[in-house]
């Protein structure tokens, strides 16, 4: 990475622009300067004030001195984009200098704020300013001069009786030489920063160069390992410019699309689906085009005969698009809610009582009609009910007893026989299957119930009944053949005709005692059967004999 850096920074061409280096150096010297010139006009001003007393020179401090400021502040708010102002601060010098030489009456010494102000104008960085200071004085050197030595009143040039020609032109000339070396300076002061801005401006484009070096090794590095999450991404991805152009296509937009990298990226969407072009789709790209905002949505792409689950992110780029193959999912639930409405119609329509009961709370969840037609209760009341509603109270420690169990083997289908109160409060035996259910996300019960209350009082009857029929046959077997036995024996003896008439007497009553018994026995059968009256035969049968 930083080889490359390196490689990028040598081949950038570095050029030094001085025209326009200058204004930015000049900004910052320049009001540095002014403020720096603001201090010395303000003391070059009360210096003037101070000078009056010496020889009464008031009115030319105020005067000269207040309008000399007032030039040069007009004239640097008038042009404030311009450097004219600095050329005018250039003779505004000169004349602060002719004005303290005339306050002393021309007292050679003031002639030295000449250099103050030629040394004050280098900080402008600006040799061309020494120039109208230079002018400036030498007019005043002149006219002042002459007018000195040709005896005009009140003119205070100088304090020594007579000024040459020689000695007036090596003062011009010093003034000169003075002025030559401050101007000197400024230009070679303003050169040393022209040098260091262009250095600075060298080394600001070698760190920037570097800088964009880096960052592009980082935005690439950044754009590897971006495509490489968009394709490891299960999610299939493509991208969009403003225009609709495919400008990115990862593997599992292929794979769900059926189109290839190579083949789409740089190609319009729409051109490359056109079955595509007023879908949903279409619709929910351009809305999120349009408005800025996300789009989340699933539809079905008839083409690949596929649903699809989508994501829409605009950006200023263009589109980012997210989707998945959802059509197992689809399916799964188009089978779970005919799964759903199965069990629905199996529940609801079913001929035995059908409820779901919660195992925590014992709330009833969900109940069938056979068990609202059953129970005498309406669904609302069902619903608002608990198993033990539903129960006896001598019933409730079985019922509590069979959920304990029930807890213990939560995966067992099993029979239980209960005792049921319907809603008139008649007490019913019901059979109920129960077997574990998962109702709503919540782990439930659903119980079928079976009464069993009249097939219990059929059972039972048949029960008494054969309790009866083993008591007539044991009765047959033991109390009636004995009776029986002896009338038939007797019967044959009666009709001997050897038998003589007191025989037959005797056994006549031994036939009626016999009948009797047999009668008595006939009855118990006829009370324990609970039969109607039979004839009775020993009494037929006795008075037949008699």
């Amino acid at each position: 990475m930083w080889k490359r850096a390196v490689m990028n920074i040598w081949r950038i061409r570095i050029f030094s622009n001085r025209r326009a280096a200058a204004p930015i150096v000049h900004f910052g010297v320049t009001k540095r300067s002014d403020r720096l010139i603001n201090y010395f006009l303000t003391s070059y001003f009360l210096l003037g004030l101070i000078l009056t007393p010496f020889h009464g020179t008031l009115l030319v401090a105020v005067s000269v001195g207040g309008l000399s400021l007032v030039v040069y502040y007009s004239a640097k708010n008038a042009f404030p984009g311009s450097c004219l102002y600095q050329y005018v601060l250039s003779v505004v010098l000169g004349i602060f200098m002719a004005q303290f030489i005339y306050q002393l009456h021309g007292m050679f010494e003031m002639h030295f704020f000449a250099f103050i102000g030629s040394a004050l104008l280098i900080t402008y960085q600006n040799w061309k300013l020494q120039l109208p200071l230079l002018l400036f004085i030498l007019l005043y050197h002149f006219l002042f001069n002459y007018l000195h030595n040709a005896g005009v009143p009140h003119i205070y040039f100088s304090q020594s009786g007579y000024l040459n020609w020689r000695t007036f032109t090596i003062h011009i000339l010093l003034t000169g030489v003075i002025c030559f070396i401050c101007g000197l300076c400024a230009f070679q002061l303003h050169q040393y920063h022209q040098i260091q801005l262009v250095q600075t401006e060298q080394m600001t484009k070698l760190q920037e160069a570097a800088r964009l070096a880096i960052v592009s090794d980082k935005n690439a590095e950044a754009l590897e390992e971006k495509n490489m999450i968009l394709e490891s991404i299960g999610d299939a991805f493509f991208a969009l410019d403003k225009n609709w152009t495919v400008t990115y296509w990862n593997r599992t937009a292929e794979k769900a699309l059926q189109k290839s990298k190579q083949e789409i990226v740089g190609q319009n969407l729409w051109e490359a689906f056109p079955t595509a072009v007023n879908s949903a789709f279409y619709r929910k790209y351009h809305q999120a085009m349009k408005t800025g905002r996300p789009v989340h949505f699933e539809d079905y792409f008839a083409l690949l005969n596929c649903w699809y689950e989508v994501s829409a992110f605009p950006s200023p780029a263009g589109l980012s698009v997210y989707f998945k193959d959802i059509s197992e999912r689809k399916k799964n639930i188009s089978d779970l809610k005919e799964s759903e409405q199965r069990y629905s119609d199996v529940f609801h329509f079913s001929p035995l009582p059908m409820w779901v009961v919660n195992l925590e709370s014992l709330a009833f969840m969900d109940v069938n009609k056979a068990t609202l037609t059953h129970y005498g209760y309406t669904r609302k009341e069902f619903l608002a009910m608990t198993l033990r509603d539903i129960r006896p109270e001598n019933q409730l420690e079985n019922m509590q007893h069979a959920l304990d169990q029930g807890s213990t083997e939560p995966d067992i289908v099993y029979h239980r026989q209960m005792v049921h109160r319907k809603k008139n409060g008649e007490l019913i035996n019901m059979e109920i299957q129960i077997a574990p259910f998962q109702f709503k996300g919540v782990k439930t019960s659903i119980v079928i119930a079976t009464d069993m209350t009249e097939q219990l009082r059929y059972v039972e009857a048949i029960e008494q009944q054969n309790e009866k029929l083993m008591a007539i046959s044991w009765m047959q077997s033991h109390v009636i053949r004995a009776p029986l036995a002896r009338i038939m024996g007797l019967i044959p003896m009666f009709i001997d005709p050897k038998t003589s008439v007191k025989e037959k007497r005797a056994i006549s009553v031994y036939l009626v005692q016999s009948a009797n018994e047999l009668d008595q026995v006939i009855r118990n059968i006829i009370e324990v059967t609970g039969a109607g009256t039979l004839n009775n035969a020993s009494e037929n049968l006795s008075e037949h004999l008699t």
